[in-house]
C-alpha cells in the first residue's frame, strides 16, 4: 500500500509540473484585447488544452488516492473529493471552449459578425466555467485541511495552504473574478503549491502511515 501511496504522489507531482509547463507556453487569444505574448512562446492550442484536460484527468487519479488516505467515509473528505472532481470538470469545459469549440466556430464561418458574437459568447463561458473550477477546487482543498493536518508536517503545510487557497478564491471572485493568461497562470502556480505539498505527504509516508 506503500507503493501505491508514493505512486500517486508522484503521479501528482508529474501533472502538477506538465500543468505549469503548459500554462506558460498557453497561446494567444483569438481576441488579440487579451493579454497575449508575454510568456513563453505560444504551442498549438489544441495540444495545450487537451494536454491540460489530462493533466486534470491524472491529478484526479492521484488525488483519488489522497481521499482514501484521508478516510473516504469522512464527511469532510467526501466533500472535498465531490468539489475537486466537480471543480477539475468545470475547468475540462474551459479547456474545451477554448481549445476546441471557439476555433470550431472560427474556422466554420467567414461572417464577422458570427464571429465577433460567437467568440464573446464562448469567451463568456469559459471565464464562467474557469471561475466555478478554480472555486470549487479551492474550496474542495480547504475542506480536505482538517485531515491533511493530521497527517505529516507537509499536510500541515498542505492544511494551510488549503485554507489560503479558499480565501484568495473568495476575494478574487467578489472583487474582480476574470482570469486572463497571467491570472490564470497565477492561480495554477498557487495550486500547484497546495498539489505538491499534499504529494509530499503521500511520497514521504512512513510505511505504518500507508493507507
Amino acid at each position: 500500500m506503500t507503493d501505491q501511496t508514493r505512486a500517486d504522489g508522484v503521479l501528482i507531482v508529474a501533472a502538477t509540473a506538465f500543468a505549469l509547463v503548459l500554462m506558460l507556453h498557453h497561446p494567444t487569444s483569438f481576441d488579440t484585447t487579451h493579454e497575449d505574448g508575454l510568456l513563453l512562446s505560444d504551442w498549438s492550442n489544441g495540444f495545450v488544452h487537451a494536454a491540460m484536460i489530462g493533466c486534470l484527468l491524472a491529478l484526479a487519479v492521484g488525488l483519488e488516492g489522497v481521499r482514501r488516505r484521508l478516510g473516504g467515509t469522512r464527511l469532510l473528505t467526501r466533500a472535498g473529493a465531490v468539489l475537486l472532481w466537480a471543480g477539475f470538470l468545470a475547468l475540462a469545459g474551459a479547456a474545451l471552449v477554448n481549445g476546441f469549440a471557439t476555433g470550431r466556430l472560427m474556422a466554420s464561418t467567414s461572417d464577422p459578425v458570427i464571429r465577433e458574437a460567437g467568440g464573446r459568447a464562448f469567451w463568456a463561458l469559459n471565464q464562467s466555467l474557469t471561475a466555478l473550477g478554480t472555486m470549487l477546487v479551492a474550496l474542495g482543498a480547504a475542506a480536505w485541511s482538517p485531515g491533511l493536518w493530521r497527517l505529516s508536517l507537509a499536510g500541515r503545510v498542505a492544511a494551510g495552504l488549503g485554507v489560503a487557497l479558499a480565501a484568495l478564491s473568495l476575494w478574487h471572485t467578489t472583487t474582480d473574478g476574470g482570469f486572463g493568461l497571467h491570472v490564470a497562470v497565477a492561480a495554477t502556480a498557487a495550486f500547484a503549491l497546495w498539489s505538491l505539498s499534499t504529494a509530499a505527504t503521500m511520497i514521504l509516508a512512513r510505511p505504518q502511515e500507508g493507507p
